[in-house]
């Protein structure tokens, strides 16, 4: 009977897979028998592979770690010539298994795997030092002590080195127990995020069309979920779900998955696409990143270079632009633009690896920080000047925390969208799901660090208060370039720039601070009436009681002048200043009353109408004993107020005011 390993699956139990790791080593060092004892699968599945004895493409495989408790294992390819595949293996891998041949030791491959981990951001995992059988004891000591120079300074410094041998199974029981040990205590509750997850393969099955092959790198998807390819933008629905071979519901972040969608049959998606909730994710060209060259580089990464960057399961040739230096010696890090020569679909801090075409070798890696969907390469200048500002605000938190989350919505509302934005938006930007984006908005309002707007935008309350004051120095530097203290609030807002959702917040903070007064369509800037002369105010009186005097027969503001014997300079602007001020009012061009005047005028048409029910608009001039002119300029004024409402030539009260009279 063939033994039963501890971490190979049982028929009865329906793995909780919460994790993907992987192996990484040389070429037949032992990576693919290792994971076969672990779960009890053969990883290598093409024909070629069998044949060869070496892995082209990703294996994968499951490992229990004690009751329904799993692990996804990603057995990885070693040869030079797959790196690509060695790549896509590596992304959203949570630990690694470095594997290396006691026989052979430290070989090319090793020291490139473990170096692309490390760029990848794989930060646990622990050393398996095969074929043990094959060395004498001194000589697996001499290993051990090669192995631990090799991770000094690495992500693998501290991790345990196990001793194996997968003929005799020498070690395998301490090997299997530390492994579980590291990986409880990585476990993490699953958090909710947008669903993504790159195309590893894609294949048909009679009777069910497409299916799609890959690990998440985020989020969950469900049966019945709509998806959405990226490129290409085509849309489908998951029919079925399989986790590691076995039917699930639901699939999620770390786990091996196959997706039935067949509306993707007739045009398969490709290895480098991503499957994701539909409107997330857009590709791009020109990514901003933060790289850093590898320890021991032969020739300096230069500006412009040509260079091949894989991310994902994508591959894609461009030219690197460096923001900060002209070139990067080994073990240095910068800012920099990739341009690459297609689109691929990435999102911010995801991570790639760069490698020089020719000759081929590994030169560099790093992360995302920012994805440009334009059309031309962003400048040099601007892009290094937001990406400083954007690492700064992460001051080194980790961007999927609570905290990240937090600091990222905060740099978007600040530099991104200054004038408010959408939760819609804002998840669609940040790659955050709708719930992480309320709670994120919740701890800032609860800081006092956010106002909502009444379209239901929101944004900074320090950056609110810096457009209030913005507005109010706009406002008074027109007030005293113009020499008026009341302005036009279509003239103040007519750059268009800020959104009229955020006037409507800025306006009541100036009324209630008493800077401005807000009169229907314009704005009155007391500070400017308090500011006017002596001249000026005695001004003010003298064409006030004109108007008083004058009645339903006042003058036209080119009159005053000869009427009050004074200067024509400035009685335009007392005039609107009165007319703010609700001294009098001005019902036409030419046409102006005194409050008071008009006050009375309604008085009478209320009067006439009550005890007539209707007034002709050609008696009216009568009643107030002045011309035409006054009386149809007075009565549309009440018709627009709502006083009256016009039938033809004849007024009637509105039902509105009537209800209002005692």
């Amino acid at each position: 009977m063939k033994p039963q390993f501890p971490g190979q699956l049982v028929d009865q139990v329906q793995p909780d897979v919460f994790m993907m790791i992987c192996t990484a080593g040389h070429v037949d060092h032992g990576k693919t028998e290792l994971v076969r004892l672990l779960t009890g699968c053969q990883t290598d599945r093409l024909k070629e592979e069998l044949e060869r004895g070496l892995t082209i493409e990703l294996g994968f495989a499951p490992c229990l770690l004690g009751g329904s408790l799993c692990v996804g294992i990603v057995d990885v390819p070693g040869h030079e010539r797959f790196i690509r595949n060695m790549v896509a293996g590596v992304s959203g891998i949570g630990a690694t298994i470095l594997v290396i041949a006691a026989d052979d030791g430290v070989m090319p491959q090793t020291v490139e795997h473990l170096r692309i981990m490390e760029l990848l951001g794989v930060r646990h995992g622990l050393i398996a030092l095969s074929k043990i059988d094959l060395v004498s004891p001194q000589v697996l000591s001499g290993r051990i002590d090669e192995v631990s120079g090799l991770v000094q300074g690495t992500f693998l410094e501290e991790s345990p080195i196990c001793p194996i041998s997968s003929v005799t199974l020498q070690g395998y029981d301490l090997f299997y127990e530390t492994l579980v040990n590291i990986l409880q205590h990585l476990r993490r509750p699953h958090e909710p995020g947008v669903f993504r997850m790159p195309v590893e393969r894609s294949f048909s099955r009679r009777g069910l069309g497409s299916v799609v092959q890959g690990i998440p790198v985020c989020g969950a998807v469900r049966i019945g979920d709509e998806v959405e390819i990226v490129p290409g933008y085509r849309r489908g629905r998951v029919r079925g779900l399989q986790c590691f071979l076995r039917k699930a519901e639901e699939g999620r972040f770390g786990q091996c998955l196959a997706l039935n969608i067949p509306e993707f049959s007739k045009n398969p998606p490709q290895r480098g696409q991503v499957l994701c909730e539909p409107e997330y994710l857009r590709a791009s060209r020109f990514l901003h990143v933060r790289v850093r060259t590898i320890p021991g580089l032969k020739w300096p990464l230069k500006n412009a270079q040509e260079i091949k960057c894989y991310t994902g399961t994508s591959e894609e040739m461009g030219k690197i632009y460096l923001l900060e230096t002209a070139e990067l010696d080994s073990d240095q890090t910068a800012l920099a633009v990739l341009a690459l020569n297609e689109r691929l679909a990435v999102a911010p801090h995801d991570r790639l690896v760069l490698r020089q075409a020719s000759p081929a070798m590994l030169v560099a890696g790093g992360e995302i920080l920012a994805v440009d969907e334009g059309e031309r390469r962003p400048r040099k200048l601007q892009a290094a000047s937001l990406m400083r500002a954007y690492e700064s605000m992460l001051d080194g938190h980790d961007p999927f925390s609570e905290e990240g989350r937090i600091r990222r919505i905060k740099f978007q509302l600040h530099a991104v969208h200054p004038t408010g934005v959408s939760p819609l938006t804002l998840a669609h930007d940040l790659f955050l799901s709708g719930h992480q984006v309320e709670t994120g908005w919740l701890e800032l309002e609860k800081e006092g660090n956010l106002v909502r707007l009444d379209s239901g935008h929101v944004m900074l309350s320090e950056v609110f208060r810096s457009f209030v004051h913005a507005s109010l120095n706009r406002i008074r530097g027109l007030s005293q370039e113009r020499k008026t203290w009341s302005l036009s609030l279509g003239e103040i807002q007519s750059d268009g720039a800020w959104p009229q959702a955020l006037w409507r917040r800025i306006l009541p903070e100036l009324e209630e601070s008493g800077a401005v007064v807000v009169r229907e369509d314009r704005l009155i800037v007391p500070e400017a009436m308090r500011d006017m002369s002596g001249d000026d105010g005695d001004l003010s009186k003298e064409i006030l009681g004109l108007y008083e005097r004058t009645g339903f027969r006042s003058p036209r503001p080119d009159e005053i002048p000869n009427l009050l014997g004074v200067r024509p300079e400035g009685i335009d602007s007392v005039v609107d200043m009165l007319c703010d001020q609700g001294h009098l009012v001005r019902l036409a061009k030419n046409v102006i009353l005194s409050y008071k005047r008009l006050k009375e005028a309604e008085n009478l048409v209320v009067q006439w109408i009550t005890e007539r029910e209707e007034l002709d608009s050609a008696d009216f001039k009568y009643v107030i004993d002045s011309s035409r002119k006054y009386a149809l300029a007075i009565l549309d004024h009440l018709d627009q107020r709502g006083v009256t409402l016009r039938y033809g030539n004849k007024r009637r009260l509105t039902g509105q005011y009537v209800r209002k009279l005692p």
